[in-house]
């Protein structure tokens, strides 16, 4: 799969698989000492599943109105964390969902949805919950099968977590498994940033054709 092609990706994410209730993704060991933060590059195609849930639910989409929210901090934190993602895993019968942009659409808090569902709900409620939402930000990744798959990232004061219908626990970013290629940006939760070693990709290639002589 080339580089472009994941980049265009975002305009069409097929969830991987619809358990919501076990882990069913393979979990390498964490290291959450080195590159505890996800790695962000230039600017990204934002999914056109996501325009559309905007012009749908306007105010998931707005900036943060409170220059300053703090982050819940430490346990607290993990333990909100750890029951969204159980809650809304359990609260949403997984179900396959057409994945052609005109007929797709994400909806928050549906009886039953796919990946998309589960990810914006869990946003949702940590929003309700007092969360800032810069530190929510929603990332399009691949599974290790090469499939299209949205998360909720979640970002600490120690480095990103991940909360995935695939898993019943919250996992630092990196302990995920997954191939990392877009992601909301934590300044406008309209705009979204190539991430990962496809950023690092796709930001080597565009200064690589700017050097290219005419």
């Amino acid at each position: 799969m080339t580089w472009i092609f994941k980049s265009l990706l975002a305009a069409g994410i097929a969830c991987s698989g619809i358990a919501a209730k076990a882990d069913t993704v393979t979990e390498p060991p964490a290291t959450r000492a080195a590159g505890i933060f996800i790695s962000e590059y230039d600017n990204a195609l934002a999914p056109l599943q996501f325009v559309k849930f905007c012009m749908n639910y306007g105010t998931e989409c707005e900036p943060d109105k409170v220059a300053e929210q703090v982050l819940p901090s430490g346990e607290r934190a993990q333990a909100m964390l750890r029951e969204v993602n159980r809650s809304v895993n359990d609260s949403i019968t997984p179900m396959q969902k057409p994945t052609s942009p005109l007929l797709a659409h994400w909806a928050v808090s549906p009886a039953a949805g796919d990946c998309n569902d589960y990810a914006v709900t869990k946003r949702h409620r940590l929003i309700e919950m007092g969360w800032p939402k810069s530190a929510l930000r929603l990332a399009v990744v691949l599974t290790a099968d090469g499939r299209g798959h949205l998360v909720l990232v979640a970002r600490l004061s120690d480095g990103d977590v991940v909360l995935d219908n695939l898993s019943s626990s919250v996992r630092p970013w990196n302990a995920a498994g997954y191939q990392w290629i877009s992601m909301q940006s934590g300044s406008n939760p309209r705009f979204w940033v190539a991430v990962g070693e496809h950023g690092e990709h796709l930001r080597a290639s565009r200064l690589a054709s700017l050097r290219t002589p005419l």
